[in-house]
């Protein structure tokens, strides 16, 4: 039998190097922090501070860099160019604290390159890039990637999606993230379960053995807190969680019910703030977001029903086009029955049912020169003023709407109890919104509060009071209009 000493001489000096450097890394480390070697092609660590996930990245990148022979290009993504030097790259858990001094080619501090040996003899390449520029990777290659602290990451879903399209040295590309938990779209998107993909959770607790005993006594304050939840057990928290809007509130019209007979049908635009319609850093066209309402009176009470959602970049020409073929779409047949299912977008125009009564345009931005050359073609439109009210004092106003229960969705058909999939953008933006910043997008909420404001306003949803429940309660305080009307 051979022994270790002669396994040992048949090595070159780098992969003793390496072979010491990982006994070294597998005795000290955690069960959950030793990624493994394939199987996968992403792998997702949600997990507090502290529990040592930078270093699971440091560890994972050089090892992967070093037993790949073929000499393929990998990278490293953080949301600085500091965080790329200072925590990545040369931090206390960083690349260079983990990779063996006999292993390392070349840094170059300017340039964020890190060139180590390889296990063929070779030479390897890791690169630092950050979000906040995610036009760096439109064009390099790689075969694996490190994204650090994803969630903090400035134009998330864009460096992400340049990252995944560089992705293609390699017959199996591999991406490893590691963040603290926050409810953004990208990373509940990517915390999902799917095929090739492993997540691992973990807390600051995980790691108590290396940490100060002082460190944990600050910590007390933040136990049972949604701070202490998302930052030290590393939960992902339900965006939904402190919202204005309860999903709970939102009830479904049975997918076999007939539509009722609505008293009107209301468009509801959002448009693109800017006259270009163009954002200047990505050269993308803002999001105009449409939604149709339809109300309607049962038992003395006044509901709302929502038929039709989208939302799209349009420059203004295109945009005018689309209102046209929206307005000219029907909801039911003559006798108000629904034979023509809700749809996401528009068909035909259509000879049967009803058209929209109301075509609603914020009085702002783009919307003043929409609803102006809508005139020309013959369309009016209800200009909607929202005064200096902000975006959540204007979701505050009508939440009265949804906490008495008096909004519908559709009913999916192939899914019951849940609403149509097209419904979903908005319910999830209405659903999430808490101010400024909370969500990357927030169009439709704005396209909802203002059909809803409408509806009160115009007395189309009758009295949001119940008399039987309400009749004993003393009269509510008055607060001031937002609005100034």
């Amino acid at each position: 039998m051979t022994d270790v000493a002669t396994l040992l001489s048949k090595l070159s000096p780098e992969q003793r190097v390496h072979l010491d450097w990982q006994r070294r890394w597998r005795s000290t480390a955690r069960p959950n922090q030793i990624v493994g070697r394939s199987n996968w092609s992403e792998c997702g660590y949600l997990a507090g501070r502290g529990f040592g996930k930078t270093r699971v990245g440091s560890e994972w990148v050089t090892r992967a860099v070093f037993e790949d022979a073929s000499g393929f290009d990998s990278c490293v993504i953080c949301p600085t160019y500091q965080d790329v030097k200072f925590t990545a790259f040369e931090g206390p858990a960083g690349i260079l604290s983990v990779l063996p001094p006999e292993l390392l080619v070349e840094h170059n501090k300017s340039d964020m390159i890190i060139k180590m040996r390889n296990v063929a003899g070779g030479v390897s390449t890791i690169r630092g890039f950050t979000a906040e520029k995610p036009e760096r990777l439109r064009g390099p290659q790689h075969t694996r990637a490190w994204c650090d602290e994803l969630a903090a990451w400035q134009y998330d879903e864009d460096t992400w999606d340049m990252l995944m399209m560089g992705m293609r040295l390699g017959a199996s590309p591999q991406v490893l993230w590691t963040t603290t938990p926050k409810p953004k779209d990208l990373i509940r998107k990517l915390s999902l379960p799917q095929e090739g993909r492993i997540i691992v959770r973990g807390s600051t607790f995980d790691n108590k053995a290396n940490l100060p005993d002082s460190f944990f006594a600050s910590l007390e304050q933040y136990e049972g807190t949604v701070l202490g939840r998302q930052e030290l057990y590393g939960e992902l928290i339900d965006p939904e969680e402190n919202a204005v809007i309860k999903r709970s509130w939102l009830k479904l019209w049975p997918s076999k019910k007939p539509l009722p007979a609505f008293d009107w049908i209301i468009m509801s635009l959002d448009t693109a703030f800017t006259e270009a319609t163009y954002d200047r850093k990505s050269g993308d066209a803002d999001y105009t977001a449409c939604s149709v309402w339809g109300t309607f009176q049962n038992d003395e009470k006044g509901y709302a029903i929502l038929l039709d959602c989208w939302q799209e970049q349009l420059g203004m020409p295109d945009l005018i086009k689309r209102v046209k073929k929206e307005m000219n779409t029907a909801y039911g047949d003559d006798q108000d029955v629904a034979v023509i299912k809700p749809m996401f977008g528009s068909s035909k125009p259509l000879t049967s049912g009803r058209k929209p009564d109301i075509l609603l345009i914020e009085d702002k931005g783009s919307g003043i020169s929409l609803r102006q050359m809508l005139e020309r073609e013959g369309i009016l439109a209800h200009a909607y003023n929202p005064g200096r009210a902000d975006k959540l004092a204007r979701l505050h106003v009508v939440s009265p709407v949804f906490a008495r229960r008096r909004v519908f969705l559709p009913e999916s058909d192939k899914f019951p109890g849940k609403p149509r999939v097209w419904a979903d953008p908005l319910v999830a933006q209405l659903c999430s919104f808490t101010g400024k910043g909370s969500i990357k997008h927030d169009d439709f909420v704005d396209s909802t509060t203002q059909a809803m404001r409408l509806m009160m306003d115009k007395g189309m949803l009758g009295s949001l009071v119940d008399k039987k429940q309400d009749i004993d309660k003393p009269p509510p305080k008055v607060i001031q209009n937002p609005y100034g009307q």
